[in-house]
């Protein structure tokens, strides 16, 4: 994909966005509090979590406008760090690592990765810059709010839809491009599964929920 192909996308994604601040009075009294997708000037997803209306809001272009009705503004991602025992080179103490492979959202593009960090707290999934161009990723913009990223402090930021797969099984899921290294797998896709972390044997295990 081209940088003309990405800002085509971008400035679809940002006509979608002015959609839905302009049809956002006449969708409150039945849609408040609801994940709500626009696209094209039109309502094409709604449900109670942004995860799961993504195939049906990014399934036309690739791309709409997601955000929770009447509580725009109360939403902040948050990507926090909590270790758990698993990689015991990683210091000051050890946490868990699982292979993973990252897809974009129609799964065209993919890298696979043995440092993914399965993060507990951190409430949707990250991915490098780097890595992110080579997925193929921002063909899929879905989401644009605040983060609070790592070291403190916040940013405006565009997530993206997504998919990774862990044992086998593919997980719908939302990505933020970051400029740190690590490559974290959030609570959208551990809330997908069982995930058990067993510090004194050094292993962490995905189970179907």
């Amino acid at each position: 994909m081209t940088a003309k192909d990405i800002k085509t996308i971008q400035e679809g994604f940002e006509q979608d966005k002015r959609d839905y601040w302009a049809i956002r009075e006449e969708l409150l009294p039945k849609l408040k509090g609801k994940w709500v997708a626009v696209h094209k000037g039109k309502v094409v997803a709604v449900g109670d979590d942004m995860i799961s209306i993504m195939d049906k809001a990014l399934s036309e272009d690739g791309y709409a406008y997601v955000n929770k009705l009447g509580e725009e503004d109360k939403i902040i991602i948050k990507s926090r760090r909590v270790e758990f025992a698993y990689d015991q080179s990683y210091s000051p103490t050890p946490m868990p690592l699982v292979t993973a492979t990252f897809y974009n959202f129609d799964q065209s593009r993919s890298k696979r990765c043995s440092d993914a960090i399965p993060d507990t707290g951190a409430d949707l999934s990250c991915f490098p810059l780097a890595d992110c161009y080579q997925i193929d990723l921002f063909r899929f913009p879905y989401y644009s709010g605040v983060s609070h990223v790592f070291g403190g402090g916040i940013r405006q930021t565009t997530f993206y839809g997504g998919r990774v797969e862990i044992d086998g099984r593919v997980y719908r899921t939302i990505i933020e491009p970051v400029l740190e290294p690590e490559r974290l797998i959030g609570r959208d896709v551990l809330n997908q599964c069982k995930v058990t972390f067993d510090g004194p044997r050094g292993t962490t295990s995905f189970e179907e929920d």
